[in-house]
């Protein structure tokens, strides 16, 4: 792992980046002008001018898009700082951490709110959502790897992390698929 993640963290936090980017975009194309046809107004399912007018894609006030390109270059910044083959020390390792399960804990809160409360869901989320899951995962295995003091649990977890990394990803993806299923089977199955 410890040679293949920092390809993984520049890789996935250059597509969330450029998806946060283009999202951006978008936002403030639809803000200028009112009747602005959003590139990724797909259906009445993926409809990204819903998703992107909704109260809750400004949490603090600006759009959330400006959280993810802001996440996302730090985290493109710590992969080009892992392949260049610098020694990370705890403090990046923790840094990179925070910044990881901070983007996650926000991906599955608005991947909820997506579904649950504004009833759509916008193409570039999904690229967002994609790269946050394995930044994340991969980002704390990285981090138990280069634990020096590993405690019983964390020992534990690095280990089942290691043999079904896959399997995690996996699982996480289809759940959250099933959920998307679910949530619009009337439009998908009739």
């Amino acid at each position: 792992m410890k040679n293949w993640y920092p390809k993984m963290l520049t890789g996935g936090s250059l597509v969330g980046l450029i998806a946060s980017f283009w999202q951006a975009v978008e936002r403030v194309h639809m803000l200028k002008t009112d009747s602005f046809s959003l590139s990724c107004n797909l259906n009445p399912v993926i409809d990204c001018g819903s998703v992107l007018d909704h109260r809750l894609s400004a949490l603090f006030g600006f759009p959330n898009a400006f959280i993810g390109m802001v996440v996302f270059a730090m985290l493109f910044a710590a992969g080009v700082f892992l392949l260049s083959g610098s020694k990370p020390t705890l403090i990046f390792r923790r840094f990179v951490m925070a910044l990881s399960t901070v983007l996650i804990l926000f991906s599955f809160w608005f991947f909820g709110v997506s579904l649950y409360v504004i009833g759509k869901v916008c193409l570039f989320c999904i690229f967002i959502w994609a790269a946050s899951v394995p930044l994340f995962w991969y980002g704390a295995l990285y981090y138990l790897q280069e634990s020096n003091r590993k405690k019983r649990w964390q020992q534990a977890i690095y280990q089942f992390g290691i043999k079904n990394h896959l399997n995690v990803l996996a699982a996480v993806y289809t759940v959250m698929f099933m959920l998307f299923l679910i949530n619009f089977k009337d439009y998908y199955f009739g």
